[in-house]
């Protein structure tokens, strides 16, 4: 995604360079869709050159009629027949390739942008709400798809029909050129009154919009706590000031560019008199025929409908610079680096035989923000064990394991696997030595979909056996087994319909079927009775005698099954002795 970045914009540029940098990357991005987007403009540019054709050739009507001259008249008639049918089937044309670019276009725009969040560095990835993300990447990519090609081909060919029909103008009298000069300043003048203004409140639409979907997420995924604790009309209340803030943004947005389009109008409306005026003076003075008159005041016509055209998009090109804005901080989010090498493939390979051991020595690390979360600390697990992260909440232990899956990097000292030999081979946790490791994080992870399919996301070729054998080990079949459908049987959203402890058993059940030599939990049983959490850590111990096993956990009855208990606290990370243990257990 490197290769769509450029300048990087500040808010006081002007909104006409804004525009201008973000089309480029827009079209940049694009870049594989420019032979459709000069296809559509072709057709756009045909359409409008038969529509000139009609509005020129009624000088010709009027001066074949005031002669009586009637074979050419109905010549005539034949040929705004013709021009009629081709515009038609012109329109068409260009309203379906329109449609055509903008779909595919919007598809792939979300595609990446999916991508990006998906493979971006999670501490970059976080200074977004979710909700923010998703608005992103369906409003903004849609905005961006639906008027980054008709945008600049209505501005081409609007201002082609200006020239053109200027041109005519002129051709007919030389000395329109006089009013040119006067009305030209006019209009460029006044179409640029209220553009900082439409941005502003453009911006800020986008901004609501985004706090809206956030907000609605987060309220749907905590319908259950919002009726329990009767908080229905708060959060009501709060989506009504949202919708208010919104309509008034959106009103203002409205108000200004119904002022700047007023103002414009206004200049064209006194050009257009002073266009007129000097046409008829020009006529009355015998320097012009009443047939040369009807092609100047219709080519002023078409200069109107033009600029009016043009004059529509002032709030589309705002809209359009929002949105790309928008878009451009998601793509520039840079990459995890993801390292392939062959020389971990052979060292993947040589774990299955005896597993591996993990290893932190002396290392450091400390958030993007500042906080400091470890200093000098070392810790140790084995194949066959179970090791234990206690603490405080806040303290570090998603951390260390988010370091351990390489989704945060230390800032110094080492952190690797080792083969479990002497002089064993050793390999840096990163990004690439994620396929050693299978995740259990904190919270509900289960999808709408039936059991096998959630299964089946970690190993797509896993047999209805292997799916089943892995429930039985995570102490998830005894209830699996009395479904209608069994492992068929439908997830609704967020685990709904089954409890906590039975979401966090089908969630260990997955990552055990990733067969994998470190198996990584977060608080992943503290749901769990006691007498099923230390059956579920027996039996993955049991059937893989060589697992490396790393929990975190604030329920201490879970530690006198760990070969070794790490408390993490104030920086620092240190074995406790079985003495602090009981007192862990005794005080809980």
């Amino acid at each position: 995604m490197g290769k769509y970045k450029n300048k990087v914009l500040n808010y006081k540029d002007g909104i006409i360079l804004r525009l201008y940098q973000n089309l480029k990357w827009a079209f940049s991005f694009y870049k594989m869709y420019m032979g459709r987007i000069l296809l559509y403009a072709f057709t756009e540019i045909l359409r409008l050159g038969v529509d000139f054709l009609i509005t020129y050739k009624i000088g010709n009507i009027v001066d074949f009629a005031i002669e009586k001259d009637t074979e050419k008249v109905i010549a005539m008639g034949l040929l705004y027949i013709g021009l009629f049918i081709a515009n038609a089937f012109l329109s068409i044309s260009s309203n379906r390739l329109a449609a055509w670019n903008y779909n595919t276009m919007q598809a792939d725009m979300v595609k990446k942008v999916f991508n990006k969040v998906l493979k971006a560095d999670w501490e970059e990835l976080t200074a977004f709400h979710s909700g923010d993300l998703i608005s992103r990447m369906s409003n903004d990519s849609k905005t961006i798809s639906q008027n980054v090609t008709t945008f600049l081909t209505t501005i081409i060919t609007q201002s082609l029909m200006v020239i053109v029909s200027l041109a005519v103008i002129l051709m007919n009298d030389a000395s329109m050129i006089l009013v040119v000069v006067v009305i030209a300043p006019i209009i460029v003048f006044s179409s640029r009154i209220f553009m900082r203004k439409i941005y502003d409140s453009q911006a800020e639409i986008r901004q609501i919009e985004s706090r809206e979907v956030a907000y609605n997420k987060e309220s749907f995924h905590n319908i259950q706590a919002v009726k329990a604790f009767g908080l229905a009309d708060e959060f009501y209340d709060r989506i009504q000031q949202l919708e208010a803030d919104r309509y008034k943004a959106d009103m203002k947005s409205n108000l200004f560019s119904l002022m700047s389009w007023i103002v414009t109008y206004l200049a064209g409306i006194f050009s257009g008199i002073i266009c007129i005026g000097w046409a008829f003076y020009r006529v009355d003075s015998g320097a012009m025929t009443f047939g040369a008159l009807t092609v100047v005041i219709m080519m002023a016509y078409r200069i109107a409908v033009a600029g009016k055209a043009i004059l529509q998009q002032i709030p589309v090109s705002i809209q359009l610079t929002v949105a790309i804005e928008r878009v451009r901080e998601i793509i520039n989010i840079h990459n995890e680096k993801l390292v392939e090498t062959a020389e971990y493939e052979k060292f993947a390979v040589q774990t299955d035989k005896n597993g591996v051991a993990v290893h932190v020595d002396n290392m450091c690390f400390a958030y993007k923000t500042g906080r400091q979360i470890f200093d000098n600390v070392n810790l140790e697990a084995n194949p066959g064990e179970i090791i234990a992260l206690v603490g405080p909440s806040g303290e570090g232990k998603t951390t260390m394991l988010r370091i351990l899956l390489g989704i945060l990097k230390a800032g110094s000292g080492d952190v690797y696997a080792q083969l479990p030999v002497e002089n064993g081979e050793k390999y840096s946790f990163s990004t690439e030595t994620r396929s050693l490791i299978a995740y259990v994080p904190q919270g509900n992870t289960m999808l709408s979909g039936t059991i096998k399919e959630n299964m089946q996301l970690i190993a797509p070729d896993a047999t209805d056996e292997e799916i089943i054998d892995a429930l039985q080990q995570a102490c998830a079949y005894d209830f699996v087994k009395k479904l209608p459908d069994g492992i068929y049987h439908n997830i609704g959203e967020s685990g709904v319909g089954f409890s906590e402890g039975q979401n966090q058993r089908l969630a260990i059940a997955r990552a055990i079927l990733r067969k994998t030599p470190i198996l990584l939990m977060d608080e992943a049983t503290s749901a769990l009775d006691v007498a099923t959490e230390r059956k579920v850590l027996s039996n993955l111990m049991k059937k893989d005698t060589k697992r490396t096993c790393i929990l975190t956990t604030h329920r201490p009855s879970v530690l006198s099954a760990c070969d070794r208990v790490y408390r993490i606290s104030d920086t620092k990370v240190n074995v406790i002795n079985e003495a602090e243990i009981q007192q862990l257990m005794n005080d809980f």
